[in-house]
């Protein structure tokens, strides 16, 4: 990703240049292809260029209406917002990088552009006409954002190193949030981070700010698409609806002559590499797959490797693992927040060596969430009682199986189901509980037609799956994407049938009849087992105790004697949570 910074001083006043330099100087890493800074009346604007589009251009871009942009930006569907803008009176073929769009699209809505901008963006922009500035991230949250008000003033970036670089920002912590780590792995709260005096901007949420203005509150400019029932005659329109889809989301995706794919023996990866290659047959593709072999035998590498040789894809399969936790001898390794990874090592060794070949990643999470297939009771909120039951029976009758109902589900929910709330380890110390309470999600209005898909994707242990791509973790010149991630995408994922489509996959093993080898596509959904307890195993063969050693902050949150009798004897559950205070450790060692 592309790094950018923007400070907007107290009214009346200029941003101090060394100070900003200072925090310009934080992203440089994040630019390996130039960088530039400006000042604008109360406003600083840098920018670090990583470029992953034939169009790249280094920032600060300007409006020819005196806007300014920073960001970590790729405008989606350019074509469709094109249409949109000469709709308005204001057509753009002059907008010839993802950058000109987005500000052309801002000068004609102002906020109302965010909603109609398809695509994954971090960014600031700064209108003088207005005197405004507005910071946004896309609809699912893939680029971050972090921002804080400090003396009258405002920081943000998508570099947290870069705000918390921002004179009067302090390194004392968020107590929630460490609790959150040690009871989930994550922070449940999308709005916080580790840190008490930064936050985090919410997926799908701006924040419009003024100078001297230190109460802005980010608004929502995103919502979950309810969309109306896609009725089709035949049942290969629906296939074709969604091959273009995927074609676009894909597509839209590459734009690079050579592009890597992390690549498993389920369907979505592999649809994705399908895609790839069947809209893009010139880019050059290279699948990797990690397999937990020897350490715990599986099947993935053989089956990605059948798909790759089907596709005529170059394929490498990634082993030996090396015992949970090994990434903590690493001296490089750095995480800007507490990072629940026990076989980080994977990746932090992955990474580099998939830069070397490709700037651009394509990662196939989170296909199963778009087609959760809802109860039968929540389908009749959008489908005829006759229709879903003559799907039912055609299903049944064509495959041999039921399709989700819902019904046993209801069943157990009468004989009550365990509960689902994590609790705190009892190492955690009562009086930190006391002050912050258990940490929860946060609750999310129930969506009318796919409760189930709307839960998934709200979640947030998305965002922390994302931060672990983040290049502040590896430093490799390396971009993800990730195409089941598109909204148009879930738009028609959430207005087909759910019956038959959502059942077992059954359009994308449809659709991918004869672009991919049978074996994938009769292939069930197959997680390695027992790999998490393997590694336990040989992590307490070499470390039956704890070290004594433990950051003194740590006795701040963690009953340190509780902690190292609970290793030996935990269970699979208490050793994972055992294993987040050990990561906790070396972070605030860092700090």
């Amino acid at each position: 990703m592309s790094g950018f910074v923007v400070v907007l001083a107290r009214e009346n006043e200029r941003v101090d240049e060394s100070m900003f330099a200072g925090l310009a100087a934080a992203i440089t890493e994040y630019g390996p292809d130039g960088g530039a800074t400006r000042h604008d009346g109360p406003v600083a604007l840098a920018h670090a260029l990583f470029a992953v589009r034939e169009n790249s251009s280094i920032g600060p871009h300007r409006s020819a209406r005196g806007s300014w942009l920073v960001g970590d930006i790729r405008v989606d569907a350019q074509n469709e917002l094109r249409e949109l803008l000469a709709a308005a009176g204001a057509p753009a073929e002059m907008a010839t990088t993802d950058e000109a769009l987005f500000l052309a699209a801002w000068d004609v809505w102002g906020t109302d552009a965010l909603s109609k901008v398809r695509g994954d963006f971090s960014a600031v922009v700064w209108d003088p006409a207005r005197h405004v500035l507005c910071a946004a991230r896309d609809a699912f949250g893939v680029r971050p954002l972090y921002y804080a008000f400090v003396a009258g003033q405002f920081v943000c970036s998508n570099v947290l190193a870069a705000v918390r670089a921002m004179p009067g920002v302090t390194k004392r912590v968020h107590e929630p949030a460490i609790v959150s780590f040690l009871q989930w792995g994550y922070n449940v709260d999308l709005t916080t981070t580790t840190f008490a005096d930064i936050q985090r901007l919410a997926p799908a949420h701006h924040l419009l700010v003024t100078a001297g203005d230190v109460h802005a509150a980010p608004h929502r400019h995103w919502h979950f698409p309810e969309p109306r029932p896609l009725v089709y005659r035949r049942e290969q329109e629906y296939v074709d609806h969604y091959l273009h889809v995927m074609g676009e989301s894909v597509s839209d995706r590459l734009r690079q002559p050579k592009v890597a794919l992390l690549l498993s023996g389920g369907l979505d990866s592999t649809a994705i590499a399908a895609t790839a290659r069947r809209v893009s047959p010139s880019t050059a593709l290279h699948a990797y797959t990690w397999v937990t072999s020897p350490v715990r035998p599986d099947d993935e590498g053989r089956v990605a490797g059948l798909a790759a040789r089907y596709l005529g894809i170059r394929h490498e399969t990634i082993g030996d693992p090396l015992p949970s936790l090994s990434h903590l001898g690493f001296a490089e390794f750095r995480s800007p927040e507490p990072l629940d990874g026990p076989d980080e090592f994977y990746w932090l060794t992955l990474a580099p060596r998939i830069a070397r070949e490709s700037r651009v990643l394509l990662v196939g999470e989170d296909g199963d969430a778009l087609f959760i297939p809802p109860s039968v009771r929540t389908q009749l909120r959008s489908w005829p009682l006759s229709d879903v039951l003559a799907r039912a029976i055609r299903y049944t009758l064509s495959t041999g199986h039921l399709p989700h109902t819902g019904l046993r589900l209801r069943e157990k929910l009468r004989g009550g189901l365990p509960a689902t709330v994590q609790t705190a380890p009892a190492w955690l110390r009562a009086d930190v509980l006391a002050r912050t309470g258990l940490q929860h999600h946060a609750s999310v209005p129930e969506h009318p037609t796919r409760p189930e898909t709307h839960a998934a994707l709200h979640v947030a242990l998305w965002q922390a799956m994302l931060a672990e791509y983040d290049r502040a973790l590896t430093h490799a010149l390396l971009e993800t994407r990730w195409p089941m991630l598109d909204t148009r995408l879930l738009e028609f994922a959430l207005a087909i049938p759910p019956i038959p489509w959502c059942q077992r996959k059954t359009l994308v093993r449809r659709a991918f009849r004869g672009a991919l080898p049978d074996e994938v596509l009769r292939r069930p959904k197959s997680p390695v087992a027992g790999f998490t307890e393997t590694q336990i195993a040989r992590w307490r063969s070499t470390q039956p105790t704890l070290a004594t050693g433990f950051d003194l902050r740590m006795a701040d949150y963690v009953d340190t004697a509780k902690l190292r009798k609970d290793v030996s004897a935990a269970s699979t559950v208490n050793t994972l949570a055992v294993w987040r205070a050990i990561e906790l450790d070396q972070w605030l060692a860092q700090l």
